[in-house]
């Protein structure tokens, strides 16, 4: 849960920045709800988040295994705004937000076990790196929850994957295709990560966000909550 304190910095980074003012009241307040994405990350374990097995057939008649285990990526929760972020108004009514996410570079590890044709097994180390990405962000405003909800979380681009490997000895030949398909598991789940994971948790820290009190700033229609007393404990 958020504590007060936060509650009443982000309250106030909203008001300043409401339709019409010109400040970093809104760019603020996603600074601080990336903060807390990247905490409910690393304490959910996406960050370093667990690489799935790879096994990789090389040789003649594909006789020769590579198996690679217990995979780790670091730096998916490394989110920053990568520019201004800008309200969204329709009819003079605030609708929504927009602007840029960055993801700071990634590097990960394999441990590789590499079993020939004639009984070689060797073991190797497979080291990932990706100077990073840009997020396409777009929120709207839901005026009966007063809640920002993400309309638009796309991993629009992402930097190459480039994969360093030590240890192969007289099977360094398959290095180019433990390479390539290290990428092609890693890059997809790694897209996968933030567009559903990380854009789940971001929605979870706007709903933890309370905006009802600025309701009328933003346009918002709250209904008022009600208590169901035919269900509540009496004391005679």
């Amino acid at each position: 849960m958020l504590a007060p304190c936060f509650f009443i910095l982000i309250c106030s980074c909203l008001t300043s920045a409401a339709p019409g003012v010109k400040d970093q009241g809104l760019n603020m307040y996603i600074d601080m709800v990336l903060a807390n994405v990247q905490i409910i990350m690393m304490e959910s374990g996406f960050d370093p988040a667990t690489l799935p097995n790879i096994t990789v057939h090389f040789g003649k008649n594909d006789s020769g295994v590579a198996g690679l285990e217990d995979g780790w990526m670091n730096g998916i929760s490394n989110l920053y705004r990568s520019a201004d972020m800008d309200f969204l108004n329709e009819d003079g009514i605030l609708s929504g937000m927009k602007g840029g996410i960055g993801l700071g570079a990634l590097e990960g590890h394999y441990d590789c076990i590499a079993h020939a044709l004639f009984g070689e097994r060797l073991l190797a180390d497979v080291l990932i790196s990706n100077s990073g990405g840009e997020i396409e962000f777009a929120a709207k405003l839901n005026h009966q929850t007063c809640h920002f909800e993400i309309d638009k979380f796309n991993l629009k681009h992402i930097g190459k994957f480039h994969v360093d490997i030590h240890g192969l000895g007289i099977l360094n030949w398959i290095a180019e295709i433990v390479a390539s398909s290290t990428i092609a598991v890693v890059k997809p789940f790694v897209v996968g990560i933030i567009e559903v994971s990380v854009k789940s948790i971001m929605n979870q820290v706007f709903g933890l966000i309370e905006l009802g009190p600025l309701g009328p700033v933003f346009g918002c229609e709250v209904q008022p909550t009600t208590t169901n007393y035919l269900n509540v404990p009496r004391k005679f």
